[in-house]
């Protein structure tokens, strides 16, 4: 029931039809600020948060040094219980704006896009329980996840094409082959991007659990907006860091599905589609690509002394590159009759400049990235987090043999550096200078 059926319901024989109209657009207009009210909210939360967290962490390191891990702990349990909630909380008041409105794009497509999501949600959690049993139940947990959300991806596909039958005459100068060969280019490269990525079990209970995290906490702080673009898109308080460093710390294949889902989600948030096309290059193929981030470090194809930082860099550069590709043939293919020519001359040219956007998005993300990763807690909690994974079981829920044998696998390593260093150091030290003979 929208909020023109319950005036109608309530009031509608006591005023005349043009009060009726204003009255609306205002009742409207009040939940839309409500939204808007609560976006700034999580915006406030998160810098406050990411403060807070930065500042006691510092006391704690430098003050309190065994009680360091225990802190690291806690905070992960705090930020990640402050992000559901704030997911929980934004995705109820997107779900009240939308069976309020007056039809629309949100109140046709909001339903199948959460459809699919609930979908994956519950087969993960599936995945998990059948965890504790064996290793085949969580197998035919996932294939059976797989098919159910295949199946509601193609009747999203449909409702979407339904939409699009609809209100195609408003937008004539969109190009469906374009569309089509567009989306199909980028999902064979998403295809490329997993191939490349090293093997790794897809059914971990640990990589989950940090995917689900690492999804939660960026889909919170994509409602983190600095400013948002006039016809979708928006620069946020990195929210793309948390997929970044899990596609870092989980490889490549875990991180281009984790991404993938993660843009469907940011469908449910801000949806602006026209077509199933339009919708695969803007949401899950664009987000897809930040999948790529981690590759280099994965790979540890830079291995002198700062490489981790400079393979974060690089992949994180890749990757919004790709993110703006599918931005941009979206705006050329889709939303051309939105451009504006009288500046811009041609689609193109348009899309290239609005969905610049993404990049400035980008870099808060990237120096946000190196800021974490100049930390050697914070490294070290990584290497230990991914080192984890695929080695647990459903009996150690603990996990503490095994993070104890992860720590002295760290400490080796890090031992063998100091040593390594200490040899360059007496060789440099034992060559002769210029005065000398």
């Amino acid at each position: 029931m929208t909020i023109k059926d319950i005036l109608e319901k309530f009031v509608g024989s006591l005023i005349d039809e043009n009060a009726f109209d204003a009255l609306s657009d205002e009742l409207e207009g009040v939940l839309k600020s409500v939204y808007n009210m609560a976006s700034i909210a999580v915006l406030v939360l998160a810098i406050v948060t990411a403060v807070t967290v930065v500042a006691v962490g510092a006391v704690v390191y430098f003050k309190k040094r065994d009680k360091f891990d225990a802190f690291k702990k806690y905070a992960i349990g705090i930020c990640a219980g402050l992000a559901l909630t704030a997911v929980v909380i934004m995705t109820a008041l997107k779900a009240g704006r939308v069976k309020f409105e007056d039809g629309g794009m949100d109140n046709m497509l909001f339903w199948p896009i959460m459809a699919l999501l609930l979908v994956v949600i519950v087969g993960a959690i599936a995945m998990l329980i059948c965890n504790l049993f064996s290793k085949k139940a969580v197998k035919v947990a996932g294939l059976c996840t797989a098919a159910g959300a295949l199946g509601a991806f193609i009747a999203t596909m449909v409702v979407m094409a339904k939409y699009y039958g609809g209100i195609a005459e408003y937008y004539p100068h969109s190009n469906l082959v374009g569309m089509i060969v567009s989306a199909v280019v980028f999902m064979a490269l998403t295809v490329g991007i997993f191939l490349l990525g090293k093997k790794a079990d897809l059914s971990d209970t640990r990589a989950l659990v940090y995917g689900a995290i690492a999804i939660a906490l960026s889909f919170a702080l994509s409602y983190a907006k600095f400013f948002s673009m006039p016809q979708g898109g928006s620069v946020t308080f990195a929210s793309l860091l948390p997929l970044m460093i899990y596609c870092c710390m989980f490889g490549t294949r875990r991180g281009v599905i984790m991404c993938l889902i993660y843009g469907v989600l940011q469908a449910v948030q801000d949806p602006w589609i026209i077509h199933p096309m339009q919708f695969l290059l803007d949401y899950p193929l664009a987000f897809g690509m930040i999948g790529i981030s981690g590759i280099f470090v994965e790979r540890n194809v830079f291995k002198f002394k700062g490489g981790q930082i400079v393979g974060f860099l690089l992949g994180g550069i890749i990757a919004v590159c790709l993110r703006y590709a599918c931005h941009v043939l979206s705006g050329v293919y889709a939303f051309a009759d939105w451009a504006d020519l009288d500046t811009y001359g041609t689609a193109a040219a348009y899309s290239l400049a609005y969905n610049s956007f993404a990049f400035i998005d980008m870099v808060i993300a990237l120096a946000a990235g190196v800021m974490l990763l100049l930390s050697r807690a914070f490294t070290a909690q990584m290497q230990r987090s991914a080192a984890g994974a695929g080695k647990a079981n459903s009996d150690d829920v603990v996990l503490n043999d095994e993070d104890d044998e992860i720590d002295k696998m760290l400490a080796q390593k890090e031992q063998k550096e100091q040593i390594d260093n200490s040899e360059e150091q007496d060789a440099e030290a034992t060559v002769p200078g210029d005065g000398d003979c």
